[in-house]
């Protein structure tokens, strides 16, 4: 069952500081797991195992691969954050064409 650890508590997450869920962790980036998900988790329980058998192979795959790979720079998570947020802007109001105005 895919949310069977969600409840289970991580004392602290090395990224953001403070103690979190691993449904939290499990749906971090995107709807998929934190790139540190296996490196947190595996002193819990068996979390790759875990994964492998409640995600999609080229999900997993992506897990793995996060994990080896250093962490992306601080200006492009920022710039990437910044275009999410704007095409959420975007989407939810489909018919303006200019951005709304912030406030001085």
């Amino acid at each position: 069952m895919l949310n069977e650890h969600d409840q289970d508590v991580l004392p602290r997450c090395p990224r953001l500081g403070h103690e979190l869920t691993f449904g939290y962790c499990r749906q971090e980036a995107g709807r998929k797991p934190c790139r540190l998900i296996l490196d947190c988790w595996w002193e819990q329980f068996d979390v790759r195992a875990f994964l492998q058998a409640n995600l999609p192979a080229e999900t997993m795959t992506q897990v793995e691969g996060a994990s080896a790979s250093p962490p992306p720079s601080k200006m492009l998570s920022l710039v990437e954050m910044i275009q999410q947020a704007k095409e959420r802007l975007a989407s939810a109001n489909p018919d303006s064409e200019d951005p709304p105005k912030q406030a001085p």
